[in-house]
């Protein structure tokens, strides 16, 4: 058990830390829409038929027993999560740093327990979390501040777009905890994924990514994206959803301060990505502002 533990918290850090780098090599070749697409949809297929062949050797229900109210819930959720965030993400990395990309995702816990506090009014703002926000949204502050000084504007309009999409991921999580969702959590995702990816794949189309796709693909892109199809969508999340039912959330969600600090790490020694002091100004008081969130958060 304790092994096991290990691995699913190193495939957490690791393989979500990872996942910023490989979408940054993907997009550098693909279209954005058309390569967040292709990975969700993939993702989300094979995740359906692990929950097909499963249910049929435990003689369970499969993953097309879903009621008219869950599918509906499901392809919102697709929708808002991985249209509305991932659409952004991949589009944000074209402009930016994958190690900034990383740090503007982490603010994901802090906008999630702002909208807990002002929104759903479910948790108090106690001293911790209040620093927390504070100290994130100074990071994103310094981070923008810092785009726009001696920066293009296609950088600074990749921090706002990144920040949009954490905008809508935290707004999905909270939406769905109002939602009636599948029981199976893979069923979820695997829906989820696969009604996003073909959302995406839409959107792609509509915006003429299609006329623009490559006629060849090099190894390191087809490698990045089998990476980020199979390690940090299928494997990472099967760890975190065990982590989920065998650990406090609490300790779970520190993924949310080390991927950023793995991302810098890989953009650094594989990229050559550096950043101004200011960047790691803003991406240190960001990490931090996770930090102090998490640790004040109760429930």
């Amino acid at each position: 058990m304790r092994v096991r533990r290990l691995l699913a918290y190193a495939a957490i850090y690791f393989l979500w830390g990872g996942s910023f780098l490989g979408i940054r090599e993907v997009v550098a070749v693909l279209p954005p829409f058309f390569a967040a697409a292709f990975r969700f949809f993939s993702a989300g297929t094979l995740l359906l038929v692990f929950a097909l062949l499963t249910s049929r050797k435990e003689r369970a229900s499969g993953p097309f027993s879903l009621s008219g109210r869950e599918w509906r819930n499901v392809a919102l959720l697709g929708l808002v999560l991985f249209v509305g965030d991932y659409a952004c993400l991949f589009w944000a990395e074209q402009r930016i740093a994958s190690g900034i990309a990383s740090v503007i995702a982490a603010t994901i816990p802090v906008w999630i327990f702002a909208g807990e506090v002002f929104i759903l009014r479910t948790q108090r703002l106690a001293a911790w979390p209040m620093v927390g926000i504070a100290l994130g949204f100074a990071g994103v502050v310094a981070l923008t501040w810092d785009s726009v000084r001696g920066r293009s504007l296609g950088s600074f309009a990749g921090v706002l777009v990144a920040l949009l999409g954490c905008l809508c991921w935290s707004a999905g999580t909270l939406l769905s905890r109002r939602l009636r969702l599948p029981a199976s959590r893979v069923v979820n995702a695997g829906w989820q994924m696969a009604i996003g990816g073909a959302m995406l794949f839409a959107l792609s189309a509509a915006t003429g990514e299609w006329g623009h796709l490559p006629h060849g693909v090099s190894l390191r892109a087809v490698v990045a994206m089998a990476y980020l199809i199979g390690a940090a969508s299928i494997v990472a999340f099967t760890a975190y959803v065990w982590l989920l039912g065998h650990e406090p959330m609490g300790r779970v969600a520190s993924y949310a301060y080390v991927n950023p600090v793995v991302a810098l790490g890989l953009g650094a020694a594989l990229a050559g990505e550096r950043l101004s002091a200011v960047e790691m100004a803003g991406s240190a008081l960001v990490v931090m502002g996770v930090f102090a969130t998490l640790r004040g958060k109760r429930g």
